[in-house]
């Protein structure tokens, strides 16, 4: 099939939009977000888990530096970003911090209006693997903002956190710039709310279910062996989708997947997704969620990786006994979640050897869980 190029996105003007430039500078901000605040505790502990996007509703909103794309999450306790935030006067503060949680710090002391540079922060533990499906730098972002709005005694309300960020929503470039990046906010929302979460395509948070005890299973993908050809060709093996590099994929080949499945998902979001969210339907969702599968990132996916191992692993979830399983954003990793730890555990006993070339790490743990703070005087 050839690929269908429409008006998203103008690759000429991407190289501009992504174009490198200091943490601190371009801030996307609103009036009503200026909210001046000082520290009312000393120190915040923040942990925060890694998220699963389950399908992406339509690759034309995708529009940094505001959010678009919408589509359906959960949090996973898999792996977990822990922070520790303090404020110390006798000490400057200790700028050894990636680009873009730079870039968050001063974020949120312009809107604080805060300007001690007495705010330090350490990074403990963070999700392993970028560019895998865990939404790493978003969790990283997350976690530095909303620890920070709980030290000074949360002047936002997690709305506000949400909008804020996924306006604001930067890559690291390298050591020391950054770049706006495609942000559906979704794992803004797995975090701040928790459960399952649905965002429309404009970026817009519709609500959140609740799942109480929950579990995911992952298995990173081995984006060596999963790849299709045209994938590894582009260097995704090695650099994975950011930037340019996202926005030339989402063109060459997103693309194509919206033109014929894009009508189909956008019914099923306003007709059926919609509805359940905000009538908190849990159990409806469970039942109709598979057919994000038909229609969604995992038949989109199929056109990258090989549609034998993840329909193998689908199929193999479904027997035993997932809630759902996918792919998460633009993989390699994949998922299955479960209402019970047993059956998470049965399936991993139960994958054939040969999956091993495919995927080479498998753990599991909660689901649905949210960001957590413990602030200390």
């Amino acid at each position: 099939m050839e690929p269908y190029l429409s008006t998203f996105p103008d690759l000429e003007n991407s190289a501009i939009l992504f174009k490198p430039f200091l943490p601190g500078e371009n801030f996307s901000l609103r009036e009503p977000w200026k909210r001046p605040a000082t520290p009312k505790f000393k120190s915040v502990d923040i942990a925060a888990p890694a998220r699963l996007h389950f399908s992406l509703f339509d690759y034309t909103k995708m529009k940094p530096p505001s959010p678009g794309g919408g589509g359906v999450g959960i949090s996973t306790s898999v792996f977990k970003t822990k922070i520790n935030i303090s404020v110390d006067d006798s000490r400057r503060r200790n700028n050894n911090l990636p680009p873009s949680t730079r870039h968050i710090v001063l974020l949120f002391e312009k809107l604080a209006d805060y300007n001690k540079d007495n705010v330090h922060i350490q990074i403990t533990s963070e999700v392993p693997y970028s560019h895998h499906g865990y939404g790493s730098n978003v969790a990283l972002n997350t976690s530095i903002f909303y620890g920070l709005n709980v030290l000074f005694g949360k002047p936002f309300s997690e709305r506000d956190v949400y909008d804020i960020l996924t306006h604001n929503y930067v890559e690291n470039t390298d050591d020391q710039q950054v770049h706006w990046g495609f942000d559906t906010g979704v794992g803004e929302a797995c975090l701040l709310f928790g459960g399952f979460v649905l965002i429309d395509e404009h970026g817009k948070f519709i609500g959140n279910i609740e799942v109480g005890k929950f579990y995911a299973l992952m298995a990173k993908g081995n984006m060596a062996n999963i790849a299709l050809t045209d994938y590894l060709k582009r260097g995704l093996a090695m650099k994975g989708e950011t930037g340019l590099v996202e926005a030339k994929i989402n063109e060459e080949v997103g693309m194509v997947h919206q033109k014929q499945y894009g009508h189909q998902i956008k019914q099923f979001l306003r007709t059926e997704l919609e509805p359940i969210f905000v009538n908190n339907r849990k159990e409806e969702l469970f039942a109709k969620i598979w057919k994000l599968n038909d229609i969604g990132t995992f038949k989109r996916m199929q056109m990258s990786y090989r549609p034998d191992v993840m329909l193998d692993f689908e199929a193999r979830s479904k027997t035993a006994g997932a809630i759902y399983s996918g792919i998460s954003s633009a993989g390699p990793s994949m998922f299955a979640l479960f209402d019970e730890k047993a059956k998470a555990d049965s399936l991993i006993k139960n994958l054939p050897e040969n999956l091993s070339l495919y995927f080479d790490h498998y753990r599991v743990d909660h689901a649905g869980e949210k960001i957590e703070t413990d602030a200390t005087n």
